[in-house]
């Protein structure tokens, strides 16, 4: 009975665990800046590494020579299930998996997100217009697809023009979390849709 007792009392916090948040905050301004956290965790996650340092360059070995290979698990599989029946399989497994990402997309939380673009005119007046009015089209299409797909309370996207500035600014800050549990979740229903088709590769 105790061991019971345990195993409830392991699960139970295992599946709490699967309820804290994940959340990441992307920002850019003279550079990328990523933070992971999980929790009171944050994580630093460096995207782009110094200038002038480089780490010791892998010496190329020679590549070993070519072994002879049997029919492939491809070629087996379609000779035995016959052109169709793999092909229905495989559809029936990207069709599972594309509504099992749809779901967790779902799922995801726009905490914030804030983008500012200001296009430089200074020295093509005409030009910078034109390309304003393309730019304003493409990013605001853009980003009204993004809140219908995540709704986001606190958003803010601004697309400028400055006929004085000589280079384009761009300033952005995005934070977004979901549950572990909901990609748990998604990840079976993709592992037990793809357990046919990877019978059939057998």
């Amino acid at each position: 009975m105790l061991a019971l007792y345990i195993l409830g009392g392991i699960l139970a916090f295992l599946f709490v665990l699967l309820l804290i948040p994940v959340w990441a905050q992307v920002s850019f301004s003279e550079a990328f800046q990523l933070t992971i956290g999980y929790g009171p965790l944050r994580i630093p996650i460096p995207l782009e590494g110094e200038e002038g340092e480089e780490g010791p360059q892998p010496q190329e070995e020679p590549a070993p020579p070519e072994k002879k290979k049997g029919p492939s698990r491809l070629k087996r599989a379609l000779k035995r299930e016959g052109f169709w029946g793999f092909l229905q399989s495989l559809a029936d497994f990207v069709g599972a998996a594309a509504r099992a990402a749809g779901k967790l997309l779902g799922h995801f939380k726009l905490k914030h997100f804030d983008l500012y673009l200001c296009l430089a005119g200074a020295y093509d007046a005409a030009d910078a217009a034109v390309r304003y009015g393309q730019l304003s089209t493409g990013v605001y299409g853009a980003c009204g697809l993004l809140f219908s797909l995540m709704p986001c309370k606190k958003k803010g996207v601004t697309v400028d023009l400055d006929y004085s500035a000589a280079e384009n600014k761009v300033s952005f800050e995005a934070a977004l979390s979901i549950r572990p549990l909901f990609v748990l979740t998604a990840g079976l229903r993709i592992l037990a849709a793809g357990l046919p088709l990877l019978r059939k590769l057998r």
